[in-house]
């Protein structure tokens, strides 16, 4: 029996179980029934016996059957104003890809930086994560590995040899790695850098009362971003994959990776359209007291409206006549309003139903340990989960506990519960953990023990700095 078989029907089994037996002691029957649709959703999700987009549909069809909600109440959950935050970034996104705008940005930093290796390796890193915070993670990394190949090419001499250089090899496998994970790192930098950063945003502000903006998300996830690459770059370069090459011929690497010509009249307004909206982000508490109206969300669809309506200005034969097509846009994540949605109304039915309160209450010993601790051991347990489930699952299922845990020991909700979220996104250490490690591991040059030794230690160093940053920026 693979995998998703054996989920789907270790979830069913369990959930019908669950709902035979009685609660336990504490705990009422909704919520009961919530944990027995928390469970089904976990190995669903986890295994991904059902695609993961449609098991995000079961809240939906099972709350109203199992009593716990009305139909309305869970559809409201599926249109959430923070899945619009998600859609126009990922409408941002798409733009920046049609234009080449990222590979523009990419190729300027790299044929700029130092030809020495390990700064060439930080270079790499620091603009893949800077691209990570405006598009998909898969996008960036799909974009960013031709030209870490193309560097390698122009460094490297020995590698398709059949006795290559060991510190070759480790350097080759540090580039291509670090393409990964400085994806993933860079998706914490905003609130559109990944899927799981609105979850823990919608979650927060519906248990808790708070709202996180854009300017605010800023002030902690740049922080993690600014600290965690180098912190990452000094563990591939230094610690796990070591290498000492001379200094590259610039020309080469030049040669290598190509040149963009001069900025097209696309790429002026696709900026300055981004450039905008970024002002919008960061002025909209001013702005609100003249347009009580106006949402991080709002500015994200008038900047992805304002892309499809502006002309490109480009007059070639065939060109697009606007900056965004809608059968471009169609390649934006819809699905993700549908598996987002799903997670926020789990969330919102296992607090509601008090499910996440009496599982606080069981781990009373945890809601003791001083904030900091408490915070640490939140992140380590969710970057443990998420290797092995999906990162809308993580953040979905323990952002709510975290909230949970933190007022039963008396302290601020915010900075466990983001932690959780944050710690969702983690996941270095299995290739199947996101896909951009995936992408990486496919191209056959990062051995899987490169991968497990480097992404474990970054998983616990991750969690301890993304600890810090919750307890000292928050």
């Amino acid at each position: 029996m693979n995998i998703h078989k054996f989920g789907f029907w270790l979830g069913t089994l369990l959930f019908i179980l669950m709902l035979i037996i009685s609660p336990p002691n504490g705990l009422d029957l909704g919520a009961w029934r919530v944990a027995a649709l928390t469970v089904l959703i976990g190995c669903w999700w986890f295994t991904e016996a059902v695609p993961v987009t449609l098991t995000g549909s079961l809240p939906f069809l099972l709350l109203p059957l199992l009593g716990v909600a009305k139909p309305e109440a869970v559809a409201s959950q599926y249109m959430s104003p923070i899945l619009f935050l998600v859609l126009g970034g990922s409408l941002i996104g798409l733009a920046f890809e049609k234009w080449n705008l990222h590979r523009r940005i990419a190729l300027y930093v790299v044929t700029r930086a130092s030809p020495e290796p390990r700064k060439m390796l930080l270079a790499l890193m620091a603009v893949t994560a800077f691209l990570s915070m405006f598009v998909n993670n898969s996008a960036t990394t799909v974009m960013m590995l031709p030209i870490a190949a193309a560097t390698l090419s122009a460094v490297t001499r020995t590698l398709n040899s059949t006795t290559p250089d060991l510190n070759e090899k480790n350097f080759a496998a540090a580039m291509l790695l670090s393409v990964a994970y400085a994806s993933n790192i860079g998706g914490f930098g905003t609130p559109i850098g990944t899927p799981v950063n609105p979850i823990a945003i919608a979650i927060i502000e519906r248990n808790v009362g708070v709202h996180i903006s854009f300017i605010q998300w800023l002030s902690f996830g740049l922080p993690f971003v600014f600290l965690g690459i180098p912190l990452c770059w000094w563990l591939i370069s230094r610690v796990t994959l070591p290498f000492n090459l001379p200094i590259a011929d610039k020309e080469q690497i030049r040669a290598a990776i190509g040149t963009v010509g001069v900025l097209s009249t696309p790429e002026k307004r696709v900026l300055s359209v981004v450039f905008l909206a970024s002002l919008a982000w960061i002025f909209q508490p001013i702005a609100e007291r003249l347009l009580p109206g106006i949402s991080d969300s709002g500015i994200a669809i008038g900047a992805a409206l304002l892309l499809c309506i502006l002309p490109s200005g480009d007059h070639k034969l065939g060109a697009s006549p606007v900056l965004l097509e809608w059968n471009e846009a169609r390649n934006a994540p819809w699905y993700l309003i549908l598996l987002l949605g799903g997670g926020l109304a789990l969330a919102d039915s296992v607090v509601k139903s008090g499910l996440s309160a009496w599982l606080a209450g069981s781990l009373g010993a945890v809601s003791g340990l001083p904030l900091f601790p408490l915070i640490l051991l939140i992140a380590l347990m969710c970057s443990l989960v998420t290797e092995f489930a999906s990162n809308v699952a993580t953040a979905t299922i323990f952002t709510p506990i975290a909230v949970s845990l933190a007022l039963g020991g008396g302290y601020d909700p915010v900075g466990p519960a983001l932690a959780a979220g944050l710690a969702a996104s983690l996941g270095f250490a299995n290739p199947a953990a996101t896909s951009s490690n995936a992408l990486v591991f496919a191209t056959g040059k990062v051995r899987m023990a490169d991968m497990l030794k480097t992404g474990l230690l970054f998983d616990l160093l991750g969690a301890f700095l993304l600890a810090s940053v919750c307890f000292f920026f928050i």
